[in-house]
Parts: C-alpha cells; structure tokens; sequence
C-alpha cells in the first residue's frame, strides 16, 4: 500500500485530508519514536517540536516548507516544547499543520518536562498566511516559569502575531482542534499584586499592531480572512478566542482601517472556561453562528489560586464594524459584570451589530447590553430565560453611554430591540430597565415572569437625548414588572399569558407559542434596520432585512403583521398579505465547483418571501463553459470559470455565483482501496441533501470528523440523503462494496 492509501486507510477511527494540493508537495512526519537526525518521512520521523520549528522558518531563514506541504503529528503521541511558524502557503496550496495516524488526537503542550520552563505559548505564528491547523490537542498548563520569570500571569494555546515586519496576515483557518487545560502559572503582576487585570489565557490569540505610521504611504497591518469552525474549548483559565487589533485612533471613523478583518467563527464548543467564549475587538465583518457556551465565567474571582477569571459570556464585541452572532447556544454564564444573554454583548464604540437567533439561559447578568457610542445595535428574535440574578448591573435591557472609565458617557443611537422572548421563573431574577441613549426601539417582544421573578422592582431608569425617541409599543407584558416600564407602551398586551408549549423546561423548544397564544398576529409592522454588508463577502447569504424567526418560520416585519415574540408559528399574513414589490434575490445552495459532466441544481430566493412576482431567469457568461436552463439547473460541460447570474423580472435584481469547473474531484475524495471502484457524491459542498452514486450494492456509514458514527444503511447505485438536521461542518463519508474494497468522501455541510 502507497503512502497515499496508507494514511487515509484510518479514517474509520479519526479522520483527514487530502495529502497532496500539487505535485511538489511534501509531507514531513513527527513521532514520540522518530529522531530529528532522520529525513522526515512516514518511515524516519522527526520528534521534536524544536525541529519543526526548523523546518517552519521563513525559506530565506533556512525553513524547507513551501506552499502545499503538510505537517504531520503522529495520534497519541505527546509532542512538549514550542512550534514557532513563519512561512506561508498560497490562496490555492496552503499549508497544513495536522496528523496522522490512529487514536486520539496528538497533544501539542507549551508545558511540561522542559528544563527552561513553560512557555507562554504553545503555538505562535508569525506574519503568516494560507495556513491550516487541522486536528490536534493544545494544551498549555504552566506550572513551571524557569528561565521565564516574566508574565507569569499569561498563557496562550495558539498565538497569531501580524507585525509592521510582515503587514496583512490573511487566509487563516484552524479546523477540528481541542484547547485545554490553558492556564497561566498565577494571577500576580510585575508589583507581585493579585489583579484580574493582566491575566492573559487564551485558547487562539489573534493579535495585529496597528497601521505603520512612519512610512509613506501608510503600512496596512492586520489579521484577515479567518475561519475558525468544528473546535472544542474546555478548561481554560480565562478566554477561548481572542482578536485585537491596536489602534493609532480611539474609535477610528474610517470603519476599515485598524481593524481586523472578515472573521467565521462557527460550530464551535466552549465550555468550563474563567471567561468569555469569544472576545472581538477591532473587527470589520464576523459571523458567530451555531456555537455552544457552556458554563462560562468559572471560577471565583476573588481567588488568586484557582486560576480561573470568574467572569464571562458567549461572544462580546467592542469597536467592531459589522458583525452578526447568530444561532448560538449560552448556559450557565456567570460574572460580576457585563455577562449578559443572547450570547454576548455590544460593548463600545461598534457600529451595525445584529445579535439574533441566539438561545440564553441561566445567564447572571441579564439579558441586553449595550454599551456606548455604538450605531445601529440589534437584538431580534432571541429567547432568554431566566437571565438576570444579580444586583449590581442586572438589568433585562440595558442600553448605556459608558465608553470607558473616568469618561464622560456617549448615547449609543439607533437601538433595536424586537421579537424576542423573555421568560423569568426563578426568585433569584429581578432584573431592572436601564435605558440612556437616543433613538431606541422596544417592539413585539413578549416579558414574561412568575413564581416570584419580577423586571424593575429596584427601579427603571429612562434618560434619552432630547430631540430623538424612545419608543416602546405592541410588547406583552405578563407577571410582575414595573409599571414604569409597562406604561411607555400604548398598545400593550397586559396580563395575558402568551401560552409557550412547555415553559419552564431548559431548551429552546419549550417557548414555542400555541396555536391559542395571543401574540398570533399582535404584532405591529415595523422600520427594521438594514445590515449594510447583507449579500456580500462572508454575508453573502444574509438577507438584508430579516425572512425567518428562530424556530423557522417566515416572517416579513416590515410589511406584514407579525406575531409578537420570537415565535412567528400559525401568523396569517404571512401567507395572506399584501401584494409586496421585489427587494432583492439571493442564490440559496451557492457551489463554488463542479466537475465536467456534473450538474446543480440552482434555487433563487426572491425577497420578501411573499412578494408577489417570483419570476426570474437565469444565464450563463459562457455557455461554452457551463449552461443554465431557466431552472436554475447548471451543467459542467469543459474546464474553465463561468459565472452564473439569476435576474428577477420585476425591478431587475441580480445575484450571481462564480463556479470553477474542473476535470476531477481535486481531493474530495480522500482515499480508495482499488482505482476501478468509482464513486460520487454530489453536491458537495451541499446546503443539506446528496446524491451517492456507485455501480452494485453497498454499505455507507457517515462519520463525524472526531471519527463518531453518525448514519449507517446500505444501498444499491444511487442513494439520496437529506442531512438537513445535521450541524454544518465536515463529515467522513464510507463507501464499502461487496468485496470489502472501501472509498472514502470528505462533504462538507455549510
């Protein structure tokens, strides 16, 4: 067996990737069993992390790396030390840093049996670009400070560095990793005080400079283009992710200068962590979707020896420019400040945020925080339950001016906060109403507490800017809240229960409405704020105005009667409106590739959801290269690019795809036992539904790329599979034929 089919012969434990992006690259290979005196291949291993970081150099620094070349850490083994990286691959052969072999994942550690001391980072990469960590353990549990007697304080898994030496730093993407047991030595500073102040734990640290002022023309320096999916963090003193970006300006007017840029944080765990899942500082577009945060904010922060931070939440943001955290999950967050529900908060200085779809419960703080100077601040269509258990800044909306210690409060403008659901069943929760900015909107959100819970009961405190609004109208107000909040809604529901399906019970679930409910249909039409960089980049599949609630549902609030609440379920006009004008097109289940003789079928989503005139057309740039029928449906027919568009009839709005075809598979199919057994599936990437095609009977199995079996059947040619319920991420596909012979499939479900 070639060393090929070798490495991919273990996918039925772990899981991988394609070795090869181009002819000319290499594998280097690290065993707990190699020496750094052999060449580096599968059968003479290096060992250490110190030769790795030899081989990881900058090329005119004596590294041998080049662009595609992969770094491969044997599974179980331990490697101890330090792996600095500084060379680069390219946008279409990036380096990877992963594994190789079975078991469990390899742990890279900053700490341990290292005569020098710990280190403060396990993993530091430096100006670089186009690299891909893939699949392996980082821990870094300090205990011994040896030669390092400096930031004993500090601790990082991996750390991203972007400098004046290097500038942009682009192209990131650190995949399947775990991020432990990531503690500093102590919690002293250099005047050997206790403080929280200084404690600098991260699981990944993405950290820039800012703009190089002295040369002429300005030196860009920043950190772009990351993805950071499919990760589990457990057990860290303090942060899971960091990104900063210094700044030469406080709250830079020119939205993408000094920020770092284009960020996807999804499909991640963090849990058991002494602070916040996510941290954004001096960010130009992010999207944070479908993460889990578990029991954030561990630890006493009293304490000088647990080492945890004691105070924490799922994502928070600060001087940030267009960010979306969408479809997360938060339990259990505590703090003694900030710690607030909807998976995070907006912290200072942010303009366009959109806090939506999120789930919270059990959160310390409350459940809206909006800090100040902030422009075009949204929450929409969240469920909180049960935020809100402490005195100090308990608040279930707060919209505040601070925008720093010892300075002189700014009002946040433009602040949205419509179709949530608040619950409170808990004693414990008696938030208050905390409001000083200008132009603030409280619409269609249903408050509802019980069993002794109340909202204002130590005080609601409105202060907005004269000459702007504050309007709150259409909300339903059932239990005990003030009435100083209640009566700034004319059009209130008073004292009616909205009739969720299983209040009480953890899960979003249960706050689903009946069909009796009285918010069907109380909802009142509203101005929803725009998100400028809807359809574009990391947004493109963001409509710019909301079409569905957090249960699915469609819903279209700025011309249709909704329900109040989180839940649009058994609305009327949604399916009975108004006939409505075309706003804009989106092309739903975008493919970026094809392979000669494929095909794909294209679906338009004409906005709003209930405009009248759906009809569309769709065209080739060449039709040479690709053909699209009037379906939607795109057929590869030679190698090239070819961008399809789709044009709706009424107002002429356009979106458009880009598609490569390609002669091959280009490593989507990861590994096969015989050349003669053919298989596909198609498409991939895909939205949720395949087709596998292979000639005779055979059993498949799907696997999760931590090696979890996920789906088990057999077929026979052609088998079509809806994967709609499973998380977006990468999966191993198994296609076993009669003889035993094997071929295995990498799909990825975005």
């Amino acid at each position: 067996m070639n060393r090929f089919l070798l490495f991919f012969s273990i996918l039925l434990i772990g899981y991988s990737y394609p070795i090869f992006s181009q002819e000319t690259s290499r594998s280097y290979y690290f065993s707990n069993e190699g020496n750094d005196d052999n060449d580096g291949s599968i059968n003479s291993p290096w060992k250490t992390l110190e030769k790795a970081t030899e081989i990881s150099k900058a090329t005119n620094k004596g590294g041998i790396l080049n662009p595609g070349d992969q770094v491969l850490f044997r599974s179980g083994d331990t490697f101890e030390g330090q792996l600095i990286f500084s060379v680069s691959g390219t946008e279409s052969n990036p380096i990877l840093i992963g594994h190789y072999g079975e078991g469990e994942l390899p742990i890279l550690s900053g700490s341990g049996n290292i005569p020098n001391g710990d280190y403060h980072e396990t993993i530091k990469m430096i100006n670089i670009s186009h690299v891909t960590l893939d699949g392996l353990w980082i821990k870094n549990n300090r205990k011994n400070k040896g030669n390092l007697n400096w930031a004993t304080n500090n601790s990082i898994g991996i750390k991203v560095i972007a400098n004046k030496w290097g500038g942009i730093s682009k192209g990131l993407t650190f995949r399947n990793l775990k991020l432990t047991d990531i503690f500093g030595i102590d919690m002293i500073d250099w005047e050997g005080k206790f403080t929280l102040d200084y404690y600098s734990v991260h699981g990944i640290f993405l950290d820039s400079e800012s703009n190089d002022l002295t040369v002429n023309p300005i030196k860009e320096i920043g950190i772009e283009d990351v993805l950071i999916e499919d990760c589990y963090f457990y057990n860290i003193g303090s942060r899971g992710i960091t990104s900063r970006h210094l700044t030469n300006i406080r709250n830079n007017p020119i939205d993408d200068e000094d920020r770092n840029k284009n960020f996807i944080i999804r499909n991640n765990t963090f849990e058991q962590l002494g602070a916040d899942g996510i941290v954004l500082s001096s960010v130009y577009n992010a999207l944070v979707e479908h993460n889990d945060f578990i029991d954030l904010g561990w630890g006493d922060h009293r304490s000088s020896t647990d080492l945890y931070f004691g105070r924490g939440e799922g994502c928070w943001i600060w001087n940030a420019r267009n960010v979306i955290v969408q479809f997360n999950k938060q339990y259990r967050a505590r703090g003694f400040g900030d710690t607030y529900g909807a998976a995070g908060h907006i912290d200072f200085f942010t303009k366009n945020a959109i806090y939506q779809y999120n789930y919270s419960e059990d959160t310390e703080g409350g459940f809206v925080e909006i800090l100040g100077d902030c422009v075009n601040s949204t929450f929409r269509y969240n469920v909180s339950v049960n935020d809100g258990q402490r005195d100090f800044h308990g608040y279930s909306l707060w919209v505040s001016g601070y925008v720093g210690k010892d300075v002189e409060p700014v009002r946040s403008d433009s602040n949205f906060i419509y179709n949530n659901t608040v619950y409170l069943d808990k004693e414990i929760c008696q938030p208050d109403i905390s409001i000083f900015a200008k132009n603030t909107y409280i619409y269609n959100n249903i408050f509802k507490v019980k069993n002794g819970a109340a909202i204002g009961a130590d005080g609601v405190e409105i202060d907005i800017e004269e000459g702007s609004e504050l309007i709150v109208d259409n909300n339903l107000f059932f239990g005990d809240i003030s009435t100083d909040f209640t009566d700034l809604d004319n059009n209130k529901i008073i004292d009616e229960d909205p009739e969720f399906i299983n209040e009480g019970t953890s899960g979003i679930d249960g706050y689903q409405i009946k069909e009796s409910s009285p918010v069907v249909n109380a909802g009142r039409k509203i101005p929803e704020p725009s998100f400028p960089m809807a359809g574009e980049g990391i947004f493109k599949h963001i409509s710019i105005y909301t079409a569905t609630d957090i249960y699915g549902n469609e819903v279209d609030v700025r011309n249709l009667i909704s329900n109040i609440g989180a839940d649009n379920n058994f609305n009327e006009d949604i399916n009975a409106g108004p006939s409505l004008p075309v706003s804009s097109v989106l092309i739903e289940n975008e493919v970026k590739e094809l392979i000669i003789g494929e095909e794909n079928q294209c679906v338009a989503q004409v906005l709003p959801l209930n405009a009248t005139n759906k009809k569309v057309t769709w065209t080739s740039s060449d039709s040479s290269i690709a053909t699209v029928d009037q379906t939607g449906k795109v057929k590869a027919l030679t190698e090239g690019t070819v961008k399809v568009t789709v044009t709706t009839e009424e107002g002429n709005f356009t979106s458009s795809i880009n598609i490569t075809i390609k002669s091959d598979s280009n490593g989507e199919v990861l590994g096969v036992d015989d050349p003669s057994f053919q298989s596909k599936v198609y498409p991939n990437p895909t939205t949720g539904k395949v087709m596998i095609t292979s000639v005779g009977n055979h059993d498949l199995a799907i696997y999760s790329v931590f090696g979890k079996l996920k789906f088990k059947n057999k077929f026979s040619d052609t088998l079509f599979l809806d994967l709609n319920n499973y998380i977006a991420g990468t999966y191993i596909l198994v296609i076993t034929n009669e003889k035993g012979v094997s071929t295995t499939h990498k799909l990825v479900i975005y």
